[in-house]
């Protein structure tokens, strides 16, 4: 069992958001360490890591772990009728998620609550040889830039320089980032990659730039993407993304 409560449910909302982008039903362990969720997408193209800090909530009380499953629809309706200056409390009966909104007046929304799934996803250990930290509103920008062209987009690293290309000969899109540019947090080549990805999932995951201050790009030459995004003492939501093997 346990009681959260939000005054403010803006990042709830666009954690929730962005997740059901990827499914339609979530499974949520709730913990004394936070909220936690790891899902693939039906296509297991992409996983999607969500930890929100008991620390981004106004009130956290876990008596004992739980874990739940919910429809995100009936959820996310829920939240949007949460208005300016009403709080949120979330709390577990035997078989529903219970919503409380209080204002001017109290409102209850009963969720029920779905078969866990069975499968228990694990986080895959990746190797990168190249970690870059910059603004995530930007990186949102770039992707979307990639977006107009093509349905695909190539990152390539080598020697203190990202290199973002979308498109062909017809139509195209370069996109530099040099170590030293003021959106850029830290930038660690190990060694020089290059690997083609999804437009249309990175920008769904681009999506997570609502609620974070900056995202970590993680890649190897043919290997999968990794993308974190982190709101600090808040939350961080992390996409594990397959790579477009193309011939050559």
């Amino acid at each position: 069992m346990f009681t959260l409560k939000l005054n403010d449910t803006k990042l709830l909302n666009n954690t929730i958001g962005t997740i059901a982008e990827f499914i339609t039903d979530a499974t949520f362990n709730i913990t004394n360490e936070g909220l936690k969720l790891v899902a693939m997408d039906p296509a297991n193209i992409s996983m999607v890591i969500l930890t929100i800090l008991p620390s981004a909530f106004t009130e956290y009380q876990v008596n004992e772990p739980s874990k739940i499953t919910i429809n995100l629809d009936g959820f996310r309706q829920a939240l949007r009728r949460v208005r300016a200056g009403e709080s949120l409390t979330l709390t577990h009966s035997s078989n529903k998620l219970n919503v409380t909104i209080k204002g001017s007046s109290t409102k209850r929304f009963s969720i029920p609550l779905l078969e866990d799934e069975q499968v228990e996803r694990k986080v895959p250990e990746l190797d990168f040889k190249v970690t870059i930290e910059m603004d995530s509103k930007e990186f949102r920008d770039f992707i979307d830039d990639a977006s107009i062209v093509s349905d695909a987009v190539a990152l390539k690293a080598a020697e203190n320089l990202l290199l973002l290309t979308a498109g062909d000969t017809g139509r195209k899109v370069d996109i530099e980032l040099k170590q030293g540019s003021d959106i850029l947090v830290s930038m660690n080549i190990k060694e020089p990659a290059s690997s083609i990805y999804s437009v249309e999932y990175m920008k769904k995951m681009a999506k997570a730039a609502s609620f974070a201050d900056s995202v970590k790009v993680n890649f190897s030459s043919d290997y999968p993407l990794r993308l974190d995004f982190k709101a600090l003492n808040q939350a961080q939501m992390s996409f594990i993304l397959a790579p477009r093997i193309e011939n050559k």
